[in-house]
Parts: structure tokens; C-alpha cells; sequence
């Protein structure tokens, strides 16, 4: 049994390779929406839900499981953190996908949220805030908050937060992408956007997207950098990842 922790479409493609190899696969997601994105499958488990280390560490002996696959947001360091921790405490292997990092000229660099926001202190021009909502609280008291959107998923429970937070619906572009160049074009212009704040996701889920259409209106793009974790067994192909999982 391989324990497959997901969320992304690069972790719903793993599985349904792994599936086609007749593996049997534990899916995890946060979120019940990730959940729903899963095709039924007879040796498929999906469970939704946020899981600790002690979680982890119990599903291994509860289904036997033989590896873990961590294919996570690049971003989501603390479930990588404890399944690596789970792994070595159930003395069973990990392996690691990870999106390429992108590589752009004439952006700016972040190593932390803090940065970012000391950098947009005082600035009146508007601002396109577009790294999710898990970090949404870092921004409920910023200096330009009237100057800030937000660009999130439409699910009820994200928009409630964002209301919650302090954010006025005209404010919050709840959206499912991703989005084409000319559409975040068109978002930009309508809402007349000098900086972006984005996250480094790698090639699938718009990020060159968005960033090509920035660069090409002059638009600041401030990417916040990955999370430094030293990963053992770490790949970027999927289809290398696949053929060494026994």
C-alpha cells in the first residue's frame, strides 16, 4: 500500500499512474473539494483531512503502508516536514515530487510574507495579492489594505474567511483557475494592478501565466521564494518517480 499525500493535479496524475500499475493507493487531501477531484477507483482510499505527524504515523500501521509519496503544494512545509519525520519513524521510504522552480528575469524575490509586506508599506498603488488563503492573516492590518484584491477559490468557506479578515467583497476575486495570459490581462487592467504578490508553483496552474502578463504590462511581480527543506528522494519527473516505486 503507498500512501500518496496529494492536493495538486501533479499528485492526482501520480496516483493515476500508480493506479494503472495495479498499486493500491491511499489518497490525502486537506480539503474535501481536493477530494471530489479523484476518480473512484476499487483500489483507491481518499481521506480528507489535515494530518499531523502522529496521523501519519498511524495510517502506515493501520493499512500497512510501504511508502510515502509526498507530492504537496511546494509551499505546504509543514506537511512535508512531518511526513518525512513519519517516515523515518515508521522506518519506510519517501519520496518527494516537486515542480521545477521557475526561472524569471526582472521580478523580485522574497524569502518570507514579512518582507513583502514591509516592501508594499505606504505604497498607494494597487496591489494583486494571488498565494491563497492560508496566509490571508498576514494581511488583515496592513497599511495599504484598501489597496489590496485578493484573488482566491470560490468555495464558501475561503470566502468567509476573507470577510472575516477584515476584506470587502468588492475586494475579494473568488475565481477557479487557472487563467489564460489575456485574462489575467484583463483582470489587471480592469483593476488597474502595479504589484502582484505571487508563490512559486512551478509551470502548471497559471504561475507562468500570470507572470508573462504582468512582465508584458510592466506590473511589478514579487514572488515569495519556496520554503528551504532538504528533501531525500526528491524528483521533478514523474514518470523517473514512478518507475523507482516498488
Amino acid at each position: 500500500m503507498i500512501l500518496v499525500l496529494s492536493g495538486t493535479e501533479d499528485g492526482r496524475l501520480i496516483i493515476e499512474k500508480l493506479l494503472d500499475k495495479n498499486h493500491s493507493v491511499i489518497a490525502t487531501t486537506a480539503t474535501n473539494y481536493g477530494a471530489r477531484l479523484f476518480k473512484t477507483h476499487p483500489n483507491l482510499k481518499v481521506i480528507s483531512k489535515r494530518l499531523d505527524k502522529e496521523d501519519m504515523v498511524e495510517l502506515t500501521k493501520k493499512y500497512n503502508i510501504k511508502t510515502i509519496v509526498d507530492a504537496t503544494h511546494p509551499y505546504a512545509a509543514e506537511v512535508s516536514k512531518n511526513s518525512i519525520k513519519a517516515s523515518e519513524e515508521s522506518d519506510i521510504k519517501y519520496f518527494r515530487f516537486e515542480r521545477k522552480e521557475i526561472s524569471y528575469e526582472n521580478i523580485d524575490r522574497f524569502s518570507s510574507y514579512e518582507q513583502v509586506i514591509n516592501y508594499l508599506e505606504n505604497k498607494k498603488e494597487n496591489v494583486l495579492l494571488t498565494t491563497g488563503s492560508n496566509n490571508l492573516d498576514k494581511f488583515k492590518n496592513v497599511s495599504f489594505k484598501e489597496n489590496l484584491y485578493i484573488r482566491v477559490l470560490p468555495t464558501a468557506n475561503v470566502v468567509k474567511k476573507c470577510t472575516d479578515l477584515g476584506f470587502l467583497p468588492k475586494r475579494i476575486l473568488a475565481l477557479q483557475g487557472p487563467f489564460s495570459t489575456d485574462f489575467n490581462k484583463a483582470m489587471y487592467e480592469f483593476y488597474n494592478i502595479k504589484y502582484i504578490v505571487t508563490k512559486d508553483s512551478g509551470d502548471i496552474g497559471g504561475t507562468n501565466e500570470k507572470i508573462n502578463a504582468a512582465l508584458d504590462m510592466n506590473i511589478k511581480v514579487l514572488l515569495i521564494d519556496r520554503p528551504q527543506i532538504v528533501y531525500p528522494n526528491k524528483y521533478d519527473n514523474i514518470r523517473e518517480l514512478i518507475e523507482d516505486i516498488k
